[in-house]
């Protein structure tokens, strides 16, 4: 009888660590996939990519609305804007997946390795995640800066609203914008092909949010005020990439200095600038665009309704929520470097070892 409970107190004793010894199996297998995405993914965009050449050559009526802006107005140098975007868009994300993981894979990647010797696998996929994220969100914000500067609608919140609907973009425009929807579509594709992180669900919920602003605001014509926040969002992510590489690189001194300056732009950006055109689109914007208001005038390209403009506040609005959110987990880094500690990025789970 005593043989009996002690083989079954074996047998029940083994059962968790058995679990336990699966559950590590597992997640080792998720992490290689997941490390092999950058792979597959040059593979799949570098055939599409040429599969869209090849078709292009023979049939170029097929592939015409892929690598062509649509919808220019005649005799102008300006575009409308339709469904048919939707194709030049698809062609962007295709060959943002190229480009990054490329990126990745083949230059980020090895520079983590040999010049920065990062032997872990994880940190290495991590140095060239935000590699990736300083290169792209610094041409980015170039690219949207200089169009803000040369827009009459610079240091200027009124002239965002005035003249609405804008519905004649520069070709340079709608490719920043398209770009830019492209980018954050790709983003959602690679949040969910990558190993997860701790605030997975936030940035999730973060990726829609800017997805429904940034096509909602497209269709809407609501472009202006689009690029203005795009553009504040942009230069805050350059300086968080790189206070994260200089740490990955071992350059703790220079990552916190670095860390203090994005802490500053992030405060009075994210949380000043932003709130200031938040407010601003709540309580001027209805009067500038009063000539827009559906039922003004007969055949309206676009009109407003109160209830259209508060779908926009409170998308706006749950954004900041986010960015609340992280802010107080960027808080967290702030106490600890003030403890005497270093910055370290508290969205990612512990370091591997491998």
């Amino acid at each position: 009888m005593s043989t009996e409970l002690k083989q079954r107190r074996t047998v029940v004793e083994s059962e968790p660590k058995r679990h336990a010894g699966t559950h590590k199996k597992n997640h080792r297998r998720q992490k290689k996939v997941a490390y092999m995405v950058d792979r597959y993914s040059v593979a799949l965009s570098s055939i599409l990519l040429l599969a869209l050449y090849v078709i292009g050559c023979f049939r170029p009526a097929y592939t015409y609305k892929f690598t062509h802006l649509q919808y220019r107005y005649a005799g102008a140098d300006a575009y409308d804007i339709g469904i048919d975007d939707t194709y030049i868009v698809i062609t962007f994300i295709v060959a943002l997946m190229l480009v990054r993981s490329f990126l990745l894979e083949f230059v980020l990647k090895p520079i983590a390795l040999y010049k920065f010797h990062i032997k872990s696998q994880k940190s290495q996929q991590r140095y060239a995640e935000q590699g990736w994220s300083l290169f792209y969100y610094s041409f980015s914000w170039l690219f949207g800066f200089y169009l803000y500067y040369n827009s009459p609608y610079f240091l200027n919140c009124d002239h965002i609203y005035l003249g609405w609907p804008h519905d004649r973009l520069s070709a340079t425009f709608k490719v920043y914008y398209l770009l830019q929807i492209a980018s954050w579509l790709q983003q959602i594709v690679v949040l969910n092909a990558e190993e997860r992180r701790k605030d997975h669900w936030q940035m999730f919920a973060h990726h829609i949010i800017t997805c429904l602003l940034t096509t909602g605001s497209y269709y809407y014509y609501f472009t202006r005020i689009g690029h203005v926040i795009l553009i504040l969002m942009d230069i805050v992510d350059v300086l968080l990439s790189s206070a994260k590489m200089l740490k990955y690189c071992g350059y703790t001194t220079a990552c916190d200095y670095m860390f203090a300056v994005f802490l500053i732009f992030w405060v009075a950006l994210r949380h000043g600038a932003y709130n200031y055109i938040f407010y601003h689109a709540g309580t001027k914007a209805p009067s500038l665009m009063a000539s827009g208001q559906c039922g003004y005038y007969p055949n309206q390209k676009r009109c407003w309704t109160p209830f259209i403009i508060d779908v926009f506040l409170w998308l706006l609005g749950g954004l900041q929520v986010i960015t609340i959110i992280w802010m107080a987990l960027i808080l967290k880094v702030l106490a600890k470097i003030i403890r005497g500690g270093s910055a370290e990025d508290v969205r990612s789970d512990s370091e591997d070892t491998e």
